[in-house]
């Protein structure tokens, strides 16, 4: 694989290497499957109610989705996780990365956009790093608990 530039992209691991040469693949063939489906409703019930390019857009948007889904729930990222110990350890760096993650987006936003002026401003601007900071803590949560999971299974 070291010859193709889409390497670059890849980890250096083998393993998950290949596996998310599998994800890769296997959206593309989902992201065929949708448009030829869609060409075909299309051409035999010929009803204008999405555009084509929007359509093909959401594919795209839905295989990257489902190449993010599957690396999370396959349980790959957390590969020396073996005993409680290292589980705890892990979910304490994971909290803390997702706090800090939140205060330096909250901080940044602040500085790109301003301080706002009215009450609904101040709650998308405080909403928006928060709900932030629990999804990327969430999404680390469940590849940590799919990698323990399987470590120890």
């Amino acid at each position: 694989m070291k010859k193709s530039w889409l390497s670059i992209f890849l980890p250096e691991d083998e393993y998950k290497e290949k596996r998310i040469l599998y994800f890769l693949g296997e959206a593309a063939i989902i992201g065929i499957c949708v448009s030829l489906l869609f060409l075909i409703a299309s051409y035999i019930y010929p009803l204008r109610l999405i555009n084509t390019s929007l359509f093909f857009s959401f594919v795209v948007v839905g295989q990257v989705i489902y190449i993010f889904l599957r690396y999370i729930f396959a349980g790959m990222e957390y590969t020396d996780t073996f005993s409680s110990n290292d589980y705890k350890r892990e979910m304490k760096k994971i909290f803390f990365q997702s706090l800090t993650f939140m205060f330096v987006f909250f901080a940044l936003y602040v500085l790109i956009s301003g301080l706002p002026q009215k009450q609904p401003e101040w709650r998308n601007m405080i909403c928006l790093p928060i709900l932030s900071g629990f999804l990327m803590f969430l999404m680390n949560f469940i590849s940590l608990k799919s990698s323990y999971r399987k470590n120890n299974g």
